[in-house]
């Protein structure tokens, strides 16, 4: 369904979606449960859109986009790209369809092959999708370099040679070469320096105005979600727990959750105080989930109801969804 707002199409759909790992354990491991990475989430991401997904580590966020690259399995529900279903796809038409879709790792430097020159690494999706061509391909290589900022003479160098920022830059290389649709990105800039950080969240700001792009962008850290994302999702123990636009979520937070987060974000003016949100209690195994909202063990406005019903995501405004009995006691969040 078109974003009534943004007038935007639907490039993913995500409906009910589940992954569970199985936990083994005892003399003879036998099975002992199942760990809840992702647990019945349902989102949509719009052509064009930067789609921020936030959380504490653990809370399913990595393996969110995973699952809906079909490289975790799931253990229920549906993904939809395109229109088309990308869990029932046999193994050639998903090859196929994944070159509209590719991944930025966190790690720049363990997501590139030590013994490949750069322009063999950002060569190789085009030789695995049947470019055969030698020339074709170093032509496409060096305007794929060209659009991230690396130099010509960098073409057979060794991703050793080269600074965290640059190496994240072959990366992003890589994964535009195939002209994708969609990119997701995974904590991206997590391991860089501060100032390099700008430099690479201004290049996918550009690339995405250059070619039209969708991204899933996953951080824990919000001001970089802030500056890059349109809307964003806030995941607590395998669930998404609030959706909104970026700038009525950092207004206007309505999830317990969310308002903590947002209240540990550093304000640059010393002179400007906030209230910090400091939440107690223990956080809940995603392997034994308690009854009722999975978020109660810690919330300060926790009752009894939240200790015996699970919430529902909900609609509370105009493109704002919250999972908590309570939403409509918003509180402000950051200007």
């Amino acid at each position: 369904m078109e974003n009534t707002r943004t007038g935007r199409l639907p490039l993913l759909e995500a409906s009910h979606l589940k992954t569970y790992f199985p936990v083994y354990g005892g003399m003879f491991s036998t099975l002992q449960g199942y760990v809840h990475a992702v647990d019945d989430v349902s989102l949509t991401v719009y052509q064009g859109e930067t789609l921020g997904l936030v959380g504490e580590s653990g809370c399913g966020k990595s393996t969110l986009m995973q699952t809906v690259m079909r490289i975790t399995p799931a253990a229920g529900g549906q993904v939809f790209f395109d229109g088309r279903d990308i869990l029932s796809l046999k193994r050639r038409e998903l090859r196929n369809l994944r070159k509209e879709f590719q991944i930025i790792y966190q790690d720049p430097f363990s997501s590139l092959n030590p013994r490949m020159q750069v322009g063999e690494i950002i060569a190789e999706p085009l030789l695995v999708h049947g470019v055969r061509d030698p020339a074709e391909r170093k032509k496409r290589t060096l305007q794929a370099m060209a659009d991230v900022g690396l130099e010509e003479s960098f073409h057979d160098r060794y991703p050793h040679e080269f600074s965290g920022g640059q190496r994240q830059r072959i990366s992003i290389a890589r994964a535009l070469i195939l002209r994708p649709k969609l990119i997701l990105c995974d904590e991206p800039v997590s391991a860089l320096d501060v100032s390099i950080q700008s430099q690479i969240l201004n290049l996918l700001k550009d690339l995405r105005r250059q070619y039209g792009l969708t991204y899933i962008f996953v951080s824990h850290a919000l001001n970089v979600v802030r500056y890059l994302s349109d809307r964003i999702c806030v995941m607590y123990l395998g669930r998404i727990v609030e959706i909104a636009e970026t700038k009525e979520l950092f207004a206007r937070a309505a999830h317990p959750y969310t308002q903590a987060l947002l209240s540990a974000v550093p304000v640059p003016d010393p002179t400007r105080k906030r209230s910090r949100v400091l939440l107690q209690g223990d956080i809940a195994s995603p392997k034994d989930l308690p009854q009722g909202c999975r978020f109660h063990t810690r919330c300060p406005k926790a009752t009894d109801r939240c200790r015996r019903e699970e919430p529902e995501l909900a609609e509370i405004g105009p493109g704002h969804q919250s999972a908590c009995f309570y939403s409509g006691q918003a509180e402000g969040g950051l200007s």
